[in-house]
């Protein structure tokens, strides 16, 4: 098996739109002429330390990290123009994303129009038009694994989703490595791995119960012990591991892991007896670049995660575009 190279995601100030329409903004300007404040750039804490999530063996999925990030850039108050919406679009400290792709649905007379921009250096834009709008797409691009990637936008301070040219709109935007993207449906469906802005693993197992059990299954009432470490390419240099302790049961035989920042995590799976567990790729989603990937240079199993979307997609605002990272584990 060849190698798998540990890329870092590049700075998100780099991101690079798929598409656009027209010329990009020149930048904020109010009503007098003069320019207008751009965002207060902010210390984000680091998410660094250690997170051990324990889940009897009726519960099937964990929720790495819950909610949001609690600090927030300071985004500057811009008057709502007349058929116009505008804002800016940060990385999770406020720095400006050139390149962020949004889209428009404007409906006009029972007629629909997509309107499309992007970001300026300053992270500003604005779009015009008629009638009643709603945003169709909003993301920034990514470099992860060495590939494009397209993630969906966080609303910063939603107000309202659907527009009136008569009243314009304010919207502005952040780029989060993890957090809840639909809360309404999380409550629901916290198991769905695109209800959150983080990765997600789908864990499976086989359960011994005599000898025409599947090899390699594990005992019932063991427990599963997985550990997540930071490998590279975490989008805001977290460094925080997480430990996922599953205990085995007759109910179910796999668990999601949901909400993990992104990056690549160095992943190592054991009993609580201290037996190590084998890992294999499956499912869907396996390929040589995203998933389960064994390295020959550490002799170590590392995890990345599958994006939903290739470079030339367009991602919903407020949606989590990862697909699951199918692991299973064995003896």
């Amino acid at each position: 098996m060849k190698r798998f190279r540990l890329m870092t995601c590049a700075a998100l100030a780099a991101c690079v739109a798929c598409s656009k329409s027209g010329d990009k903004p020149a930048g904020p300007d109010n009503s007098s002429g003069g320019p207008l404040p751009i965002p207060t750039v902010v210390t984000v804490p680091p998410l660094r330390g250690d997170t051990t999530i324990s889940m009897n063996a009726n519960t099937n999925y964990a929720i790495a990290l819950r909610g949001l990030p609690s600090v927030r850039p300071v985004f500057p108050k811009l008057p709502a123009i007349p058929r116009k919406v505008r804002g800016y679009v940060t990385d999770a400290s406020g720095r400006p994303i050139e390149g962020a792709a949004l889209g428009l649905l404007k409906k006009v007379s029972g007629y629909q129009q997509l309107v499309t921009t992007t970001t300026n250096d300053k992270g500003y834009y604005e779009i015009e038009f008629e009638g009643a709008a709603e945003f169709q797409h909003a993301y920034a691009v990514i470099d992860y694994v060495g590939k494009p990637v397209p993630i969906s936008l966080f609303a910063a301070d939603s107000t309202a989703s659907v527009y009136t040219y008569d009243k314009g709109g304010v919207e502005n935007w952040m780029a989060l490595s993890y957090g809840t993207a639909d809360p309404d449906d999380a409550q629901h469906r916290p198991w769905y791995s695109n209800n959150y802005f983080g990765g997600s693993i789908f864990l499976n197992w086989d359960v011994w119960e005599d000898r025409w059990s599947p090899e390699g299954a594990l005992p019932m009432n063991g427990e599963i012990i997985i550990k997540l470490t930071p490998a590279g390419g975490m989008l805001y240099n977290e460094t925080r591991t997480f430990t996922i302790r599953q205990r085995i049961g007759d109910k179910f035989l796999d668990c999601s892991i949901n909400n993990l920042p992104i990056g690549i995590y160095k992943i190592e799976a054991k009993l609580a007896d201290g037996r190590v567990l084998k890992l294999k790729r499956h499912g869907p989603y396996s390929s040589d670049t995203y998933g389960l990937q064994y390295d020959e240079g550490t002799k170590a199993w590392y995890v990345a995660f599958v994006p939903g979307y290739n470079g030339a997609s367009k991602p919903k605002p407020n949606r989590g575009e990862w697909d699951q990272a199918n692991v299973h584990v064995q003896l």
